[in-house]
């Protein structure tokens, strides 16, 4: 029964797995189609592959700029809402003071309004400094819809680890903030390794403010691929070749912090 089962698991696995990939794959193969085996009513599996989709959107129409836009955004942002957002974790769950928890339903709210209800005040907002058209704009806007999402999930890691430890560095003559840097941090690595693969993969996805915030310089990856669509078609092995392009740095960031990421996934996110 027990090895039934077991198959029985492999194979819903296996089929979910199809399923996901097979659209990413198309997209690959896509990206290394012409125009002909693109438009092909019937769908092509094989082809005589092509590099030009991708010399002709990142070199002939200037893209590879808007690639290193969006890297700074997303590690900019994403830099910004860790350092920010893990002390502030840390105050919500060891420090006890009136309207905390008030203050903490405060941040969680600012994700549950529908980012367009803000957008025209962000764009007064910004326009107001004269930040916008700029990658500053982008990276503020993006740490704010972060920060609460960092503040969230660090404070449940932080209540998992023992108040003792804490303690017991004060003890060892360290301050309350040498223990917070030398010893909490540490141990709540993974969970910072985890948050920070979620902050950058809704940065460097984020489509809506860097629209509106930014119309020629600064503008990141997401905002370029509108423009692959001209009132004569849609260029789709250009638009594959960016999609792949786009999905890299997710996939090596996350495999570079691929060590703490599992675990920080399942070790108390959740609590608070």
């Amino acid at each position: 029964m027990n090895k039934s089962w077991k198959i029985l698991a492999i194979g819903i696995l296996a089929c979910v797995l199809v399923i996901a990939l097979t659209p990413y794959l198309w997209i690959v193969l896509t990206s290394f189609k012409g125009r002909l085996d693109i438009l092909s009513p019937e769908p092509r599996w094989f082809f005589t592959p092509t590099l030009a989709n991708y010399p002709e959107v990142f070199l002939g129409k200037d893209y590879l700029p808007l690639v290193f836009n969006s890297l700074i955004i997303s590690i900019s942002s994403t830099v910004l809402s860790v350092g920010i957002g893990v002390p502030a974790a840390y105050v919500f769950a060891r420090t006890d003071f009136a309207g905390k928890e008030d203050l903490f339903f405060f941040f969680l709210t600012t994700r549950m309004a529908p980012p367009i209800s803000i957008a025209v005040p962000l764009f007064m907002f910004f326009t107001a400094l004269g930040l916008t058209d700029t990658i500053y704009a982008v990276v503020i806007a993006h740490t704010s819809f972060n920060l609460s999402l960092v503040v969230w999930m660090m404070r449940g890691f932080f209540a998992e680890i023992p108040r003792e430890i804490d303690e017991a560095a004060m003890m060892d003559g360290r301050s309350k903030l040498g223990a917070f840097v030398r010893v909490v941090v540490p141990l709540a690595a993974p969970g910072m390794a985890a948050t920070a693969v979620l902050c950058f993969i809704l940065s460097w996805n984020e489509f809506l403010y860097a629209f509106i915030l930014v119309a020629f310089e600064g503008r990141p990856l997401t905002v370029g691929i509108p423009g692959l669509i001209t009132p004569h078609g849609t260029l789709w092995g250009q638009v594959a070749a960016v999609t792949v392009v786009a999905t890299l740095p997710i996939l090596v960031f996350t495999f570079l912090v691929q060590k703490h990421l599992v675990r920080g996934l399942t070790f108390g996110a959740v609590k608070g």
